[in-house]
C-alpha cells in the first residue's frame, strides 16, 4: 500500500476513534509538554489529550520495515493535533520518506510536508523513528515541531 495513503488512513482512523470517545475523556497537559516514545513535544495552550484516542504499541510492517507505533491526539474546540511516533527495526531511507510529501523544513527540522485540504501532515525521522505530526492547520504543526 502506498505509504502516503497508509499514513493518511491511519491518522483518519485515530481521528474517528477519538471523536467517538471525545465526550469527557480528556486530560489536561502538564506544562504543555508530552513525551511519546521518548520524544518530547510542546502542545499549544488550550489543547487537551483525548486519552481514548491513543494508540500504544501497535505493530506493523511496510516495504520490509517492521515498526511499533505510539500515537496521541489533542483537541481544542474544532482544532486537533495528532502526533505519531513509529520505531522501526532499521533506519529509514530517503527513498522511503519521499512518498510523504514535498521536502520542507519547519523550525529547523527537515522532513516532508503534505496538505490534503482538511489535514496537514509533517513527517520526519530521527534515527530509526518516524514522526508524523498532523493537524487541521499548518500553524499548529509549526507550534509542535521543534
Amino acid at each position: 500500500m502506498n505509504k502516503k495513503i497508509f499514513a493518511i488512513l491511519s491518522i483518519l482512523a485515530v481521528l474517528m476513534i477519538g471523536c467517538a470517545y471525545a465526550s469527557d475523556s480528556t486530560d489536561s497537559l502538564n506544562n504543555n509538554t508530552i513525551t511519546i516514545s521518548g520524544m518530547n513535544f510542546t502542545i499549544p495552550d488550550g489543547f487537551t489529550e483525548d486519552v481514548e484516542g491513543a494508540i500504544v504499541n501497535e505493530t506493523g510492517s511496510d516495504e520490509g520495515y517492521n515498526y511499533v507505533t505510539e500515537s496521541k491526539t489533542f483537541e481544542c474546540n474544532d482544532d486537533f493535533i495528532i502526533i505519531s511516533v513509529s520505531i522501526y527495526d532499521k533506519n529509514l531511507t530517503v527513498d522511503y520518506m519521499q512518498d510523504f510529501g514535498d521536502e520542507s523544513t519547519i523550525n529547523n527540522v527537515t522532513g516532508y510536508f503534505e496538505d490534503v485540504g482538511f489535514l496537514s501532515l509533517f513527517s520526519y525521522t530521527q534515527g530509526n523513528k518516524l514522526i508524523i505530526v498532523s493537524a487541521n492547520e499548518k500553524q499548529l504543526i509549526e507550534d509542535v515541531v521543534s
